[in-house]
């Protein structure tokens, strides 16, 4: 069995005052949805559970009426490694669980994960952890007190997306470990993963299209890429 598990209890402060940035409009629809139409349509992915905050759980109810596969819905944390957590839990609940169960963990502010989705599942058929990374592209400074103390070679440096595919029992095992050992600041499954195993996932091809919506500026990139993309197709 394979579970999408998506993000949705973020505050996107940096988004909007008035609405956390997975529900606003992004060419008619909300961002959540774009992610949703993606799983919904891989015959792959079994269930879906989606972590949101309390206030917007009716939201997330009347979005998921639009869909055929089972929805559940979590309520969120403090922290993306909360929110992951407690989204983990809840699939353990489920009594369609089992060992063999693999699960993807998305961020709902990522519409455009469709190919990553497809690369991190095929993955998954033959690893435990898949984390999807693209090149980064600029120069990055280490800066510590207005100071450069360090320039890395950005040949060797990655920009990390979602959606990550684990073993279920593995990553459940990994979180309930960060949390025994008060390891509360990761922040992204990947890296938690790897320092509670000791061991790194396999490492496959993301998307440059495949970026997070984090302000205005993005969501208008955004809206150009679909209609853009709407363009091609006439």
């Amino acid at each position: 069995m394979n579970i999408a598990l998506i993000l949705a209890a973020g505050k996107g402060q940096r988004f909007d005052r008035n609405i956390p940035k997975q529900f606003a409009s992004l060419n008619g629809k909300p961002v959540l949805e774009y992610s949703l139409d993606i799983v919904a349509e891989m015959e792959q992915i079994d269930r879906i559970v989606i972590v949101t905050h309390p206030d917007y759980e009716q939201t997330i109810r009347e979005i998921g009426r639009k869909y055929s596969k089972t929805i559940a819905i979590c309520e969120g944390g403090s922290t993306r490694q909360e929110s992951v957590y407690k989204g983990l839990k809840r699939i353990k609940e489920m009594r369609s669980f089992s060992d063999a169960s693999n699960v993807l963990i998305h961020d709902s502010a990522r519409p455009f994960a469709k190919f990553v989705f497809h690369r991190v599942m095929e993955k998954l058929k033959t690893e435990k952890a898949v984390v999807p990374v693209i090149n980064t592209k600029d120069t990055i400074y280490v800066i510590q007190k207005n100071k450069i103390v360090d320039i890395p070679c950005r040949d060797y440096l990655f920009n990390v997306q979602t959606p990550q595919g684990f073993s279920f029992p593995l990553i459940l095992e990994s979180h309930v470990k960060a949390a025994q050992q008060k390891l509360l600041t990761f922040t992204d499954d990947g890296s938690l993963y790897t320092a509670i195993q000791k061991c790194q996932p396999s490492i496959v091809e993301g998307d440059q299209m495949n970026f997070k919506i984090t302000d205005q500026k993005d969501r208008i990139i955004a809206e150009y890429f679909l209609s853009h993309e709407k363009e091609q197709l006439r």
